[in-house]
């Protein structure tokens, strides 16, 4: 193992937006050339797509708040997180929260300017990238009343962009409006925050956006209310999303240097791995001017690779191709998974039959034994280990049970080499509603991570779905067992004593035999005492049963039950009558123990009798039961008229 792989990990999320999707690849890409691995906690989101219809599936990506967690089991050796993109998932919970959950390793943190002593961090001139879109609008095109749509309000990044706009405003002597502030999310789907902002503030000229994401819901509904970007109303935003250029008019923004901010951030991974010394950094982020503002359009020598952008947006469409093929055998998956819930080995195994079918190169599941009930505004506290309940190389796969799956280890050693084959890997939270199970952990390239995504989605609602049916099957059983026993005693009760009975019916060249007895007197005690002394003497009885007739209540060859009142019944298969009448003889000897010791102001005493023949069908169960209850009959007439000691003082 000393010469094992270095191994990175990045925590990252809101991945289905540009900015976090544009730090995936391009760190992988850059990791690939390099000897070292790389393991990517993927967070994603559906509310901010779902925000105009009435589901609850979309109110639970708070849990993506705990990828930070998933770090402990993976043994890495360093760990880059990039906070700005993952706070978005809580509110209120400060980075320390966070941090609390991530292993005790070198450790890089993107988007905010945090002092760490295990590490360091990275941060785009936020205010100052921001103070030039305002600072544009004001001293060109001579505007004054800028609205601002604003990022989530606990991200660092958000913060510090906020501030841009309101000190440029305030170095050129233009008051800050509260009612020129809407608030976003980072989300292309804030809509009915811009149409807020225009009701109240009708006259804007203009209106600056925390991201580039925001301006389309921007440009949608300034076009929906016929206002022209560019003319009518100008538009910034931040980060040169892929897209800004080709929109219409081409976005105004602030870029950030995606190729430079990954550049840096791995070039400190690899120089912390090596033992030297990293730095802290605040990366430049230029102004970049296009027609949304109002100018006229300019060549700009930094969008020569426009043809190289044209040629990946082919490659997508090509690609959306695969993901729709693949979309339908995710859903078979699905229906597979949920036809093997009885049986989690098959259940897991049905997992690595279609991460083979799909080509995945590998993969591995890593479940919690008892799913996480996570609520909004927590992280959760995780267990010490994990199990592998799937591992898949290729063309090969194999499930396992809880007891015998591979086990990873938080805070603590984990031969990696035993559970996953050697590469990168896109790590996939698994969770349903406020339950979380665990992670998917897949070697795959970038490119497949949205298929891979809706796959986990998949795989976390048949979870669910095992759970809840597993918690349903134990429900039902210990219905069962209710039906079927007696509440004081804890012995069969005649029902439960009839469904033992029947499986005992198939041992057809075994003899059968019946005891029947009954607690003596208990009228006499119910009478002088009350019914909680007669209580108290039936649960004698049964535990002098169990230690005359059988430690269990239920063994392969015999049962014993209440059958109502104060009679009792046993019955078994292949015992000779020889030693049901010891059991008879026992239980006299232990009521005469018991007597002895018994300060009870009444004696526990009991009367059996015996049935011993063949059984193939009920009617041969009732004709020994009849059997047997005449020898007790008969048992009763030499019994103690009177059970109650000589003091006869009542409790």
């Amino acid at each position: 193992m000393e010469n094992r792989k270095k191994r990175i990990g990045f925590v990252v999320g809101n991945y289905h937006t540009d900015h976090p999707g544009r730090l995936v690849h391009t760190i992988w890409n850059l990791l690939r050339e390099e000897d070292v691995e790389l393991q990517v906690f993927l967070g994603t989101e559906s509310a901010s797509f779902m925000k105009d219809f009435v589901m609850r599936s979309n109110l639970f990506d708070y849990q993506y708040a705990s990828l930070c967690g998933y770090s402990e089991y993976e043994n890495l050796d360093l760990l880059i997180v990039s906070a700005g993109t993952l706070s978005i998932y809580q509110n209120n919970i400060p980075l320390d929260e966070f941090l609390r959950h991530t292993p005790a390793i070198p450790l890089i943190l993107m988007e905010t300017d945090r002092e760490l002593r295990n590490g360091i961090s990275l941060i785009a001139d936020n205010m100052a990238g921001l103070a030039r879109c305002v600072e544009h609008l004001i001293t060109v095109h001579g505007m004054t009343r800028i609205g601002y749509v604003s990022g989530p309000k606990n991200n660092k990044d958000a913060q510090e962009r906020f501030e841009g706009y309101r000190s440029m405003l305030h170095r050129h002597g233009i008051p800050f409006r509260e009612e020129y502030i809407a608030q976003g999310d980072y989300s292309e789907h804030v809509d009915r925050s811009v149409e807020e902002l225009l009701d109240r503030a009708p006259d804007l000229e203009a209106i600056v956006s925390a991201n580039d994401e925001m301006t389309v819901a921007i440009y949608r509904v300034c076009e929906a209310r016929g206002l022209k970007v560019g003319r009518d109303i100008a538009v910034t935003g931040f980060d040169d999303m892929m897209m800004a250029k080709y929109m219409d008019p081409p976005l105004t923004t602030a870029r950030q240097d995606y190729d430079a901010f990954s550049r840096i951030a791995v070039e400190s991974a690899l120089k912390m791995l090596r033992g030297e010394k990293a730095h802290s950094r605040r990366i430049p982020v230029p102004f970049i001017c296009r027609c949304s503002c109002g100018c006229a359009q300019k060549a700009d020598a930094q969008e020569a690779s426009e043809q190289n952008d044209q040629e990946e947006l082919v490659q997508s469409i090509y690609r959306s191709r695969e993901y729709q093929h693949n979309s339908w055998i995710g859903s078979l998956m699905n229906r597979e998974m949920l036809l093997s819930v009885e049986d989690p080995k098959q259940f897991f195994a049905s997992i690595g039959s279609f991460m083979a079918y799909l080509e995945t190169s590998a993969s591995y599941l890593c479940l919690f034994e008892h799913p996480l009930r996570v609520k909004p505004g927590t992280i959760p506290d995780f267990p010490e280990k994990v199990h592998v309940c799937m591992k898949q190389d290729g063309k090969t796969y194999e499930g396992y049970d809880w007891d015998e799956a591979p086990v990873l280890y938080k805070e603590g050693y984990t031969d990696m080499a035993d559970v996953r084959k050697p590469g990168s890997y896109m790590t996939f939270l698994l969770f349903d509603e406020e339950y979380q199970y665990g992670v998917l952990n897949a070697l795959i390239e970038p490119e497949k991570i949205d298929f891979y995504y809706v796959l986990s989605l998949d795989i976390g609602t048949s979870l669910r779905y095992m759970d809840l049916w597993a918690r349903q099957m134990q429900y039902s059983e210990e219905l069962r067992s209710i039906a079927r026993t007696d509440s004081l005693t804890g012995l069969y009760n005649r029902a439960g004593m009839y469904s033992v009975r029947e499986k005992m019916m198939g041992k057809t060249s075994r003899r059968a035999g019946v005891i029947m007895a009954d607690l003596d007197h208990l009228k006499q005690i119910n009478d002088c005492f009350g019914h909680h002394a007669g209580d108290e003497a039936l649960q004698a009885s049964a535990d002098i049963l169990r230690k005359a007739i059988g430690e269990g209540a239920e063994k392969e060859d015999r049962v014993i039950s209440r059958i109502g009142g104060d009679e009792f019944m046993s019955c078994s298969v292949g015992l000779p009558l020889e030693e049901l009448r010891r059991q008879v003889d026992r239980i006299h000897v232990l009521c005469d123990a018991y007597n002895k010791k018994s300060d009870k102001p009444y004696f526990v005493e009991m009367s059996a009798g015996i049935a011993v023949g063949s059984v193939r069908n009920l009617k041969d169960w009732e004709k020994l039961t009849a059997l047997a209850d005449a020898e007790l009959y008969e048992a009763k007439k030499v019994r103690k008229d009177f059970v109650i000691r000589n003091t006869g003082k009542k409790e």
